[in-house]
């Protein structure tokens, strides 16, 4: 079930990745195709259906070298529509992390998404695009010659791979193709992304519904009983697109909520002193800044240079237990942890320029400041995960 990922792909080298994930088939445009172990069993499964089947016209282990060779000619479709996905994508400026070929077809993951829906529609448009030009070559080679048996057997299945890969790769729902194309018009109409988005994501859920009710209906209106297996293959399916629809969904919201995101609405308030301060100093502090109303329970103590670059955070737990006849010779250092080296946040920081300045330093600690450079709140990369996705 080929269809493009605009997720950003994950952190490391891709070549790594696709050694660990299976076969490195090669870099076409630059970019690292993958064969998944995991489609020898969507091969094997091809072969078992259609072997018996072509036995009746092939004798012997022939029906099922050419059954096999069905699942090979849908593996070069896929891969005629993801490469198309790639090679568009990196026209119009994308970066392209991979291209794999698994047991539910393929994808092609990016390291960003579309910035346009013009360029958006354009990418997901392509993959289906090729399959219909394939389509039509095979149709042409069966019109323009007379085909050995079995030739004209397996461009007859390279014909109809493509038609079913086209045609189900438009179905108006993510995680497909056509569910890309309806996100960017959708996108397109309303000016807002997030709408498009959360508009493809319904319309999966819709389609995932549609492909098991039709394994079970369809046969049932032609007067024959449904498949166990394909009513287990369509089932499988179905859960893949709904599963898809849900992330499309989830992503919608995380984008509906970042905008109003802010480094200092998710602080917790803290106080800046000298590293050299006794644990009596932070604890005189600490007791006058809940004096005037802060929230003794949510406040922080960031150690900080003669300079003022933090350096550490104090324990509060640590803190708290040292016995109050050594809190005036003891250095507060003593109950800190070190901070890791992450940059300093500006308490107007918001959005995505958030999320990004979080995650590509790790969901640690990091030390907010106003405008005139005072430390003014610590951010937990936490705090910002569950404010995101709203867990």
């Amino acid at each position: 079930m080929p269809s493009p990922s605009s997720a950003p792909a994950a952190a490391g080298a891709p070549e790594e990745r696709t050694r660990r994930a299976g076969l490195l088939l090669g870099r076409p445009f630059g970019v690292p195709l993958m064969l998944s172990t995991s489609w020898l069993l969507f091969a094997a499964v091809i072969t078992a259906v259609f072997g018996p089947r072509l036995s009746e016209r092939i004798p012997g282990a022939g029906a099922y070298g050419v059954a096999f060779g069905y699942a090979v000619l849908l593996l070069l479709s896929v891969l005629a529509h993801e490469a198309a996905h790639a090679a568009t994508a990196r026209a119009v400026g994308m970066r392209v992390t991979g291209i794999t070929l698994d047991v539910w077809g393929g994808h092609t993951t990016f390291a960003d998404e579309a910035p346009s829906p013009g360029r958006s529609f354009l990418v997901a448009v392509t993959g289906p695009l090729a399959n219909g030009l394939v389509a039509l070559a095979a149709w042409g080679v069966l019109l323009a010659a007379e085909l050995p048996p079995i030739a004209g057997l397996l461009v007859q299945a390279l014909l109809v791979s493509n038609v079913l890969v086209a045609v189900f790769n438009l179905l108006p729902g993510l995680p497909l193709d056509g569910g890309h194309l309806l996100e960017a018009l959708v996108w397109r109409l309303s000016g807002e992304r997030t709408t498009g988005t959360a508009a493809a994501g319904w319309g999966g859920r819709v389609v995932a519904v549609l492909v098991l009710v039709a394994a079970l209906g369809w046969p049932l209106l032609s007067g024959a009983e449904p498949s166990l297996l394909a009513v287990v293959w369509a089932a499988l399916v179905s859960a893949l697109l709904w599963q898809g629809a849900g992330q499309a969904l989830r992503h919608a919201r995380v984008r509906r909520r970042l905008p109003t995101l802010t480094a200092g609405a998710l602080q917790r308030p803290a106080i800046a002193v000298p590293a050299g301060a006794t644990v009596a100093d932070v604890v005189a502090r600490a007791r006058a800044r809940v004096d005037a109303g802060v929230d003794g329970q949510r406040l922080e103590v960031v150690l900080v240079t003669d300079d003022g670059v933090p350096v550490a955070v104090v324990d509060t737990a640590a803190l708290q237990r040292v016995p109050e006849a050594r809190r005036g010779g003891l250095t507060a250092g003593a109950t800190a942890r070190a901070l890791g080296p992450r940059p300093v946040l500006r308490a107007d920081l918001a959005g995505m320029a958030l999320l990004d300045a979080v995650t590509h330093h790790g969901l640690g600690e990091h030390v907010v400041v106003d405008a005139g450079g005072t430390v003014v709140g610590l951010l937990r990369g936490g705090d910002v995960v569950r404010a995101v996705t709203g867990r």
